[in-house]
Parts: structure tokens; sequence; C-alpha cells
């Protein structure tokens, strides 16, 4: 009932929206082309929202994830300073238009509030690893969510590069060693950013493979698009293979909440074994130093601010999809 009022909340708030904007351009000095183009970005809009797997859904969000970001919002909010500068001076609000632009970039790039950022969200990761993964709890398939964690295997690349968040590999090998679960199943997808798609899932098996797993003991997942079709696709393999439904779910930490209620949602049991921690949790024997450094922009900081705020906007989306299962 919670998620169909937040649903109806947010139809409304969209169409009080729309509506205003129609308004305006309803005025005098706008043509019928105004309201017309209107129209089709409101549609592109609402098809992406429908159908984000979409090549149209992917552009259309890729655009409009843009002006949600720290370095997109002040851009924007720079270009529309600018209007207001004429023979040398500028008008208001352009100063503080600038101002703030100007501040969502600091405050965005101090380490120190990336950080902090971040760990609110990896809260509920810090609290798995210190309790579902505690009890060797053996699950039927241990689930590696490997989007992006490798590079295109290009002729002139001799081997297979690996990301910022390819610690997943390793760790999901590393859990099939200890005899967590008979198999990994890779779920990783065409990657859309070449013209001509191969399947990333290959190549992680074949690191896998490297690492040791056997390769009969690999199953992939290469359908692709959001990570609610990910576990829909997943739930079909383990039931084709009767692997049960518990799983042990590896991915970062920025996205293991998220990750976790999606699976769940599609009627998982889910064990999370989250890793590509940004926290840094002190404790008697491990206490980081604070420096200058931490209070001194950073595009590092700046990436990582950006990244919660993408998985906060990600985790709204899920929500009102009704994608996420009510608890893990």
């Amino acid at each position: 009932m919670f998620i169909i009022l937040t649903q109806l909340l947010f139809l409304l708030l969209v169409g009080a929206i729309a509506f205003k904007v129609w308004q305006i351009l309803g005025g005098k000095d706008n043509s019928l082309i105004s309201r017309l183009l209107f129209i089709l970005v409101l549609v592109l809009i609402v098809s992406a929202l429908i159908s984000p797997d979409s090549q149209v859904g992917l552009v259309v969000l890729g655009i409009l994830s843009i002006f949600f970001r720290p370095l997109g919002l002040s851009i924007l909010l720079l270009l529309i300073a600018s209007i207001f500068i004429k023979n040398g001076k500028i008008d208001k609000p352009g100063p503080t238009l600038i101002l703030v632009a100007l501040l969502i970039l600091i405050v965005a790039s101090t380490p120190v509030f990336a950080n902090w950022l971040a760990q609110q969200v990896e809260k509920v990761a810090l609290k798995t690893v210190q309790t579902d993964l505690c009890c060797g709890e053996r699950a039927g398939a241990i689930v590696l969510l490997g989007r992006g964690t490798t590079e295109p295997k290009l002729p002139y690349r001799k081997q297979i590069q690996l990301t910022d968040t390819g610690d997943r590999i390793p760790y999901a090998a590393q859990l099939f060693r200890q005899d967590r679960a008979p198999f990994i199943i890779v779920s990783a997808g065409p990657r859309q950013e070449l013209i001509n798609p191969i399947i990333e899932a290959n190549d992680i098996k074949q690191l896998l493979i490297y690492m040791g797993i056997p390769a009969e003991r690999i199953l992939l997942e290469s359908h692709g698009g959001t990570t609610y079709n990910n576990a829909v696709e997943i739930y079909q393999i383990m039931q084709k293979h009767r692997l049960g439904r518990t799983i042990i779910l590896v991915t970062s930490a920025l996205e293991m909440r998220r990750a976790s209620l999606t699976f769940a949602r599609v009627g998982f049991k889910v064990i999370p074994a989250p890793t590509n921690f940004y926290t840094f949790i002190h404790q008697t024997k491990y206490v980081r130093h604070i420096t200058g450094a931490d209070f001194a922009p950073s595009a590092e900081a700046l990436l990582l601010t950006t990244r919660v705020l993408d998985e906060y906007f990600l985790t709204f989306y899920y929500f009102i999809r009704g994608w996420l299962a009510p608890s893990i």
C-alpha cells in the first residue's frame, strides 16, 4: 500500500510539473512547435522510465542523469547564469547561481564529505559482513553481478583488464574455493558502449577459469538490463538446474542493499557478500590519520559522491517500480 501511495504521489508531482510547463509554453510568446517539442520530450522520458533497458531508455536516462549529478548540475547552473551576463555585468539571479554551482562542486569533491556519504550507503553491507557471512552457510549458487568489472578485450589488449570494481571476481572465486556453493552464476550482459556488443560475462568466465574455477561450474546470465531483470533470469537458471533459492550475492558494497532487496523481491533467500568498500571503520588496531588532503577537493572524491548519488536515485527508481522487497 505504501508503495502504491508513493507511486501516486510521484505521478501527481510529475503531472503538476508537466502541467505548469504546458501553461508556460502556452503563452503568447511561445509557438505550437514549443508545445509539440515538450510533448515529444515528455513521451521520451515516460518511455525511458517504463523501459530503461531499451536503446531510447538508455540514451534518455543517460542524458537526464547528467543533471542529477554534482558536475552536470553545476555546469547547468553556470550555463543559466551566463544568460544574465550583459555588457560585462551580470544581473540577478546570475551571481547566486554561480555561488550555488561552486558550493556544489566544492562540497561534492571534498573527500571527507564523499567518504561520509558513502558510509551511509555501505552501513547495510558492513552489517551483513559481520552477521550473514560469519556462519559459513552454503547456498545453491554464488551470484556475481559482474557488469562493468572488466574492460572490453580489444586486439591490442593482451589481457582482460579489470576496472575499479573488479574485486568482485576474485572474491567470488574465493567463496567458491571455500566450498560455499557448487556453482558461480556470472551476470553480465552485452557491452552496450560498443556498436557490435560483445558479452562481458564470457570475459569474466575466462578470468574465473584462470583462477582455478572449473568451467562446468560457471553458469552465465548474459541478457543484461536492470538488476531486476538479472534477478528474474537468474531465478530461471536456478530452477532449471534445481539449485534452490538460496544465493550468495557478490557485488559492490555501495549497491548491495538495492541488489539484495531486488533479488529478495524475485523470491531468493540472499546471503550478501559485499566488496569494493569505500568506507573505513576506525578500530583499535587500525586507525586512519586525518590529513589536510581529506579537506582538499579532488576528482576522486567527486567521482565517489556521484556514484553514491546515482545509487540513491536508482534505489528510489526501483522502489517506485515495486522492484524492492520490504526487507532481506
